[in-house]
């Protein structure tokens, strides 16, 4: 219940999480860490029979969750690291160098036509004012319904983009969605973004599937639909 201190209000938790020190520890009746065993420990103090044995219940299922999750991140971690050494390892020949230049050029060619925007941008635009400003557009990738592509900013670093040729009138055009469904699963984001943008030999004229997104985009949805038949990706 909340306790009232002049004119402050305090709120009382039944719950108290802090870093236990060996020579507290010792003082409060606490064993000491055992050999071999490195890291912190904390002491968690609990008021009450009934949250005590709530807690008591809930540890099984909270050590197995945290286990969980630190091997997925260990794992994360360690595939990163082989990426990393192996990069260093494989020297580019002259003709990855090439290819490799000509992909960097056809993807700022895409992002200087069409232009884009970060999470951020989006949500403002949208007049969002929920405070996490990625709150938005994180939805929107959850649901399928846009992609990002990885750019490095002014300032150097790597960042998730938007191109705004997704967009109409700030929000998704539905038939983006039916093209990721088809072709998502197959494609890296950068190669979505030069499919939309490249001529395709199912449109007629063999038009680019970006510039019929709002006024044919059942026929845009088709052409993505056969890539994904018969595309050797």
């Amino acid at each position: 219940m909340p306790r009232a201190s002049g004119s402050a209000v305090q709120i009382d938790c039944p719950l108290k999480f802090e870093r236990w020190m060996p020579g507290v520890g010792a003082a409060r009746g606490l064993s000491a860490q055992e050999p071999g065993h490195a890291g912190n420990a904390y002491l968690l103090s609990v008021e009450g029979e009934a949250m005590s044995r709530v807690l008591e219940a809930m540890m099984p299922v909270l050590g197995r969750v945290l286990r969980e999750k630190t091997a997925q991140v260990r794992e994360r971690k360690l595939e990163e690291l082989v990426d990393f050494i192996a990069g260093q390892m494989v020297s580019p020949s002259d003709l990855d160098l090439r290819m490799a230049q000509r992909i960097a050029v056809r993807h700022a060619r895409v992002l200087k036509e069409f232009g884009f925007a970060t999470a951020e941008q989006l949500a403002d635009l949208n007049h969002s004012r929920a405070a996490n400003r990625n709150a938005l557009v994180d939805n929107w990738k959850k649901r399928g319904q846009v992609f990002a592509v990885r750019h490095r900013d002014a300032d150097g670093r790597m960042r998730e983009v938007f191109p705004l040729f997704q967009f109409e009138n700030h929000q998704p055009i539905k038939a983006v969605q039916s093209v990721l469904e088809a072709l998502g699963a197959q494609r890296s984001s950068w190669k979505l973004a030069l499919w939309f943008t490249s001529n395709n030999g199912w449109l007629a004229g063999q038009a680019r599937p970006v510039d019929l997104l709002t006024s044919s985009p059942d026929a845009v949805v088709q052409a993505a639909r056969r890539d994904a038949d018969g595309s050797a990706v």
